[in-house]
Formats: C-alpha cells, structure tokens, sequence
C-alpha cells in the first residue's frame, strides 16, 4: 500500500501546474522528494529530473515518466476581455465549454470559464459546425481588454481547475495523472531502493515536454546511454461502456499495471517483468503497441547505439480531461514490479535478440 508521504507526494505533484515546456513547478516537487533517496540528483538545461542510485556493475537502467500535462497558452485577449488560446497538447474540443480553468499569471492562479456561443443562440439553423477552438473563449470577468490585461496577459499558461478527490478507497481522480504517474512511479522505485543493494546503476527521470516535443526523453537518454530503459506511462481502458475490445484490447483499473508487448520492446525485458510478476503475485495486464507506442519509449528507443525498451502503463479513464481515473492498487503495483526487476539485474543480463 502507498505510505502517507507517497500519497502525498503523487497528490503534490498532480496539483503543480505543469503544461508543456512550463513544467518548473512539478519538477521542483519532484526534486524535494527524491533528494532523501538519491545519490546523485541534477535539473539540465531542458527541465528534465535525473536522480540516480549508483551500483556496483556497469548495466545502466532508467526509468521515466514525463511530468508534463496538457494545457494552454493565452493568444490573444479581445476587446471585450475574453481571453483567446493555443493547446500545449492534445484536446478534444468538445469537452472544453463550460469548464474551469486557472491561468497562471505572474506565478498566480486567475480563474477562467471556457465559454461558447450557447445552443440557444443556434436555433433556426442547420445543424452546428463541428466546434474549433477558435469558437472558444475563457471568460475572467473582466469587461475589456484593458481590464483583463489587469489579470492576465500574453504567453500566460493555464491548466485545468481541478480538485484531488478519492472516489473509492482505491480510486483516485484528478487532472494531471498523465503522467504525473509516471513521474511518481520513478521516483517511488528511488525510494524503495534506497536501502537495498543494487548491481545495476538506476537512473529515475522526471522528463519534460513529451505531449508537445518529446525532448525531455530524448535529451536524457542521449546523456544517460541507458542499456535498459522503461517508460512508465497512462494508457487507456477498456472497461467503459462501448469501448470496442477487439480493438483495444481488455484492460480495467485496479488489475495491475499494463505490460506492453509489441516491435519496439524488447523481449527479455518482458519475459523478465512477466516472471517477477508471477513469482511476486502480482497483478498485470497485457497491452499491444504493434509500431509506435506513444510515450517517451518511441525516442528513446533508437538513441546512439540503441536501447532496450519496455512500456509499462498505468490505466487512465477519461484520459485527457480535468477528471481523469487511476488505481492506486496498479500504480503501487508498477513500484512493487520494476523495483523487483532493478534489483534483479547484473551484468550478464541477457540483452541479446
């Protein structure tokens, strides 16, 4: 079960605003609580986390998560005050009207409501075209241009207004869990390691940019040279109503973690993973990424002479929204199974395929 400081940690870290290339304010949450626990901790020029636990061999392992979440950027402000914005990350436009937002502005929160033409306003016409951004605004309450700019101004990002709820006594929702799973999955397994000997060299990576450039995990590998590497990430259920599971397969919260099997992973690595999950008793869940796998794994991968990938992914409902759904179950599951596996590791690991 996670400790009160862990819970506090990940409640910590979904809480800091985070868009993408903004990411300063969860990383230092990241930097405060790996410090007790790391050898070695540094922030390069790019934003990324690298903490490391050093080992007696050579094999280097690196485990990352990106501490980025989707956001916006103010674009314009009109006459009338209603603030007008770029995505950082993808959205589905039609979820966005009527909700609460916080634009940070000068290091502090100003409350916005997206708003839109009300359907009201619509009848008598055919049916409405397929909602853009541009059709959306966020209303602060001011009254002009003059006034809002008071508040807010150009290149100021925003996040979701969301609140940390438990929706059972595993459940968890909370905007942000993409992937600031990832990121407290990393940083768990430091912990857990603190005390124990360990042959390889462990390497926990807090990145930044993935739901824009993917730089963050570029730029890290490219100065880690990981031998082994796991990005630990969301991943979508199935466990909703409608969801297709011949094509996205059968996965549900509180079931463990996802295992991804696919061209980019490399098969020892699973093989590994899978047996320490059966001799641990642990719950897993497989997922197939037959090419790209659409986390950090998909640059990390083919990094100077290479590396060997595994995905493990936390399950997400509603992924994307300011009310996302996790397990608390599979995210210390994901602990419990990589912290088995780093531990497990020497130099004669078999990487061979």
């Amino acid at each position: 079960m996670l400790t009160e400081e862990n819970k506090q940690f990940f409640q910590n870290l979904v809480s800091a605003p985070s868009p993408s290339g903004f990411e300063g304010p969860a990383q230092q949450v990241v930097m405060d609580f790996l410090k007790p626990y790391a050898d070695d901790i540094n922030k390069d020029r790019n934003g990324n986390v690298i903490a490391l636990k050093k080992g007696s061999g050579k094999l280097k392992v690196m485990v990352v998560g990106h501490s980025d979440e989707i956001g916006f950027i103010v674009n314009h402000i009109d006459d009338q005050g209603y603030v007008y914005v770029h995505t950082l990350g993808g959205f589905d436009v039609n979820l966005l009207p009527g909700l609460r937002v916080d634009i940070y502005h000068q290091g502090k929160p100003v409350r916005g409501i997206i708003g839109k033409k009300p359907i009201h306003m619509q009848r008598g016409t055919e049916e409405p075209p397929k909602l853009k951004l541009e059709d959306l605004w966020i209303d602060i309450g001011a009254l002009s241009k003059e006034e809002a700019e008071k508040k807010v101004a150009i290149g100021d990002i925003i996040t979701y207004h969301s609140d940390f709820e438990m929706l059972s006594d595993d459940l968890v929702v909370s905007k942000a869990t993409d992937n600031k799973c990832g990121v407290y999955v990393a940083a768990a397994v430091m912990k857990e390691l603190k005390d124990k000997f360990i042959k390889a060299n462990y390497y926990a990576v807090s990145s930044v940019g993935e739901e824009t450039t993917m730089r963050g995990a570029r730029t890290s590998a490219w100065q880690i040279e990981p031998d082994i590497a796991i990005a630990v990430d969301v991943t979508f259920t199935s466990d909703i109503p409608g969801a297709d599971k011949r094509i996205f397969g059968d996965v549900s919260l509180s079931k463990g973690p996802t295992i991804t099997i696919g061209a980019a992973m490399h098969p020892a690595i699973n093989d590994k993973l899978i047996a320490l999950a059966k001799e641990l008793n642990l719950p897993y869940q497989l997922e197939i990424a037959a090419g790209r796998t659409g986390t950090d794994a998909d640059v990390i991968q083919d990094i100077k002479a290479g590396t060997a990938m595994a995905v493990i992914g936390i399950p997400n409902r509603y992924m994307h929204s300011p009310n996302e759904v996790i397990s608390f179950k599979d995210l210390d599951t994901a602990v419990q199974l990589i912290t088995a596996f780093i531990t497990s590791l020497d130099d004669d690991f078999d990487l061979s395929r």
